[in-house]
C-alpha cells in the first residue's frame, strides 16, 4: 500500500513537472478584451462602464509602417452610449496589445524613436511596470506603453483619466499576462573593470585615490563611480605635461554610475561612445545616453542633444533642437543661446539666409550678455562678414578683442581656483591630496618658427586643469569637505567651455566633432 502511494506521489510530481515545462513563460497571444474585465476597469475608474468592445488599433504611432491592427488587438472601455443622456463625466479608454513571434531587445528603443521622430512628446520611463514602460503626452491626454517578455507591447490610452489610473489599468492587464524578466536595451560589450595595481611602499596620490574610491564604488556609491570615471578619463600627467588617459576604465565606471541614475555619467559616457574612446563608436548609444542625461535635467547634455537633433533633419528635429537649447537657457546656462546661435548660423533650423544670420546674431548677443566668450567671437565674425548686419570692421575687431580678453580672464580664474584649492588641500596634510597637479602658467604666443605656440601652451594648461578637476572630484567623493580643505572650488560648476572649445574631463574638445562650435562637420 505504501509503495502504491509512493508511486502515485511520483506520478503527480512528474505530471506537475511536465506541465511546468510546457507552460509558456507568460500567457501570450490573449485578445485585448481578455486582459481586463468590465468589473476590474470599473473598480479602478470608479464608475459604471458599458461592456468592453473589441476594436482594431488604428495606425499605431509605434508601428514603423503605420499599419492598422486587428479587432482582437484592441479593446474599448466607455461609459458613453449614443442617443442616451450624456454622463456627467465621459470616459473613453482604449487598451491595445501587440505580439511578435521573436523577442526583440530593441523594442523599447525602437518605440521611443518612433515617438521621437513622429511627435513632439518626450517619453518618460515608468519603473516597476512590466519589463519596461514609459508614458507620453500632456496630463489630460496620457498614453502608457508597457513591454513584456521581448514579444509583447501593451498600450493604454490616450485618454483623459490621467497617468495613475492608466498605470493601474496596465498593472491589472499585466496580471493576466504573467511575469517575465526580459532585459530590454542594447547591452554593452567589452566593458571590463579596470585592474588596480598593487600599492607599493610609496604609492602615488592617484594610486591611493583609485584604490580608496574603488572600494567605495563597489558598494554602489554613484558619486564614487562618477569620480572614478573622471579620474580614469583625465588620467595623469606625463613628465612632459601631456595627459595619459584610460578611456576604457572611464567607460566602465561611467556605465556603472549611469545605470544607477547618475545623469553626468550618462553624459560623459555618451561622449566616449560618440568619439569611440575606450568603447566602439556607437552613435545610437551615444544619442540615447544624451537623451537620458538631458531628461534628468543635466544641462550640458541638453546642449549636445540640441545640436544632435539639429543634424537629424526629421519632421520634428528642428523643434526638438530649439526645445533643448532653450531649456538649457531657462536653466541659466548662456551656452544654450550659443548653441542656438550656431544652429541658426548654419541654417540647421530652417528659413532663408537673412533669417539665419539675424536669428544667430540675436542668440549670440544673449549668450555674450551671459559672459560667453565664444559668442563674442562669433558676433565679431558676423560683423566682419556682414552677415545679418552691415559689415563693420571696427565693430568686428572690438568684439574679437572682447572675446580674447574674456578667454584670458576665464583661464586665469581657473588657474587661480585650482591653485587656491591645492594650497588648502596641502595644508590638510592628506597624502592623497598631493595628486592635485601644479597648474603651469600659460606662455605668450611666439612666431611660427618658434618652439611653442599660444595654442599648445594653452593646451598644456587645460590638460593640467582637467586632471586637477578630476582629482578634486575624486577627493570630494571620498573625503567629506572639512573646514581645513573647504569646498571643491569649481568642481561640478567649473566650465572649460568658455575658453577655446568645450572640453571633457581629459581636456579634449567634445564640441568641434559634433559641429557645436564651428557650425560645420
Amino acid at each position: 500500500m505504501r509503495a502504491m502511494r509512493h508511486l502515485a506521489t511520483c506520478l503527480v510530481l512528474m505530471f506537475g513537472l511536465c506541465v511546468f515545462l510546457v507552460l509558456p513563460a507568460y500567457a501570450q497571444n490573449r485578445a485585448a478584451c481578455e486582459l481586463l474585465s468590465k468589473a476590474e476597469a470599473e473598480a479602478i475608474l470608479g464608475l459604471t462602464l458599458q461592456a468592453p468592445k473589441p476594436s482594431a488599433p488604428f495606425r499605431s504611432l509605434l508601428d514603423p509602417d503605420f499599419t492598422s491592427g486587428t479587432p482582437e488587438q484592441g479593446c474599448e472601455f466607455t461609459n458613453f452610449v449614443p442617443n442616451r443622456p450624456k454622463p456627467p463625466k465621459v470616459v473613453n479608454v482604449r487598451l491595445e496589445v501587440r505580439y511578435s513571434s521573436t523577442p526583440n531587445a530593441r523594442a523599447v528603443d525602437d518605440a521611443k524613436k518612433q515617438v521621437d521622430t513622429r511627435t513632439y512628446d518626450h517619453p518618460t520611463d515608468l519603473p516597476g511596470l512590466g519589463d519596461a514602460a514609459f508614458w507620453i503626452g500632456p496630463p489630460n491626454n496620457v498614453t502608457v506603453f508597457v513591454f513584456l517578455g521581448g514579444t509583447t507591447r501593451l498600450m493604454i490610452g490616450p485618454s483623459q483619466i490621467g497617468l495613475e489610473q492608466e498605470k493601474a489599468l496596465a498593472a491589472k492587464a499585466l496580471a493576466a499576462l504573467g511575469k517575465t524578466t526580459f532585459t530590454y536595451g542594447a547591452q554593452p560589450t567589452g566593458l571590463n573593470k579596470p585592474v588596480l595595481s598593487k600599492l607599493g611602499p610609496h604609492p602615488s596620490g592617484i594610486e591611493q585615490l583609485k584604490h580608496a574610491l574603488t572600494a567605495k564604488a563597489d558598494t554602489g556609491d554613484t558619486k564614487a563611480q562618477l569620480a572614478l570615471g573622471r579620474l580614469y578619463q583625465s588620467g595623469s600627467l606625463a613628465p612632459d605635461g601631456s595627459p595619459q588617459h584610460d578611456y576604457a576604465g572611464a567607460a566602465y565606471w561611467y556605465h556603472q554610475a549611469s545605470d544607477h541614475g547618475e545623469a553626468q555619467a550618462s553624459y560623459e559616457l555618451a561622449i566616449l561612445y560618440h568619439d569611440g574612446l575606450g568603447v566602439p563608436a556607437d552613435a545610437s548609444q551615444s544619442f540615447q545616453l544624451l537623451q537620458k542625461a538631458a531628461e534628468a535635467n543635466y544641462v550640458p547634455a541638453m546642449l549636445l542633444l540640441s545640436n544632435a537633433y539639429a543634424d537629424q533633419k526629421t519632421p520634428t528635429s528642428f523643434h526638438r533642437a530649439t526645445y533643448w537649447a532653450t531649456k538649457a537657457t531657462d536653466a541659466g546656462d548662456p551656452k544654450g543661446w550659443l548653441i542656438l546661435g550656431f544652429e541658426y548660423n548654419s541654417g540647421l533650423l530652417g528659413g532663408n539666409r537673412p533669417y539665419w544670420y539675424t536669428s544667430a546674431m540675436e542668440a549670440f548677443r544673449k549668450a555674450a550678455a551671459g559672459g560667453n566668450c565664444l559668442a563674442m567671437m562669433e558676433i565679431g565674425e558676423l560683423y566682419s562678414n556682414g552677415n545679418g548686419v552691415p559689415a563693420d570692421k571696427t565693430l568686428a575687431q572690438s568684439w574679437q578683442e572682447k572675446a580674447q580678453s574674456c578667454q584670458d580672464g576665464n583661464l586665469a580664474l581657473l588657474q587661480q581656483q585650482i591653485s587656491q584649492y591645492r594650497a588648502r588641500a596641502v595644508a590638510a596634510r592628506e597624502p592623497m591630496l598631493a595628486a592635485i597637479p601644479v597648474i603651469p602658467q600659460s606662455a605668450p604666443p611666439v612666431a611660427r618658427n618658434g618652439h611653442r605656440s599660444r595654442a599648445s601652451a594653452d593646451s598644456d594648461v587645460l590638460a593640467s586643469i582637467a586632471v586637477a578637476v578630476a582629482v578634486v572630484g575624486a577627493i570630494t567623493a571620498l573625503i567629506p569637505p572639512s573646514a581645513n580643505v573647504g569646498p571643491p572650488v569649481g568642481y561640478g560648476g567649473m566650465s572649460l567651455c568658455d575658453f577655446s572649445s568645450c572640453l571633457d574631463a581629459g581636456g579634449h574638445s567634445v564640441g568641434n566633432g559634433w559641429g557645436l562650435f564651428s557650425g560645420k562637420k
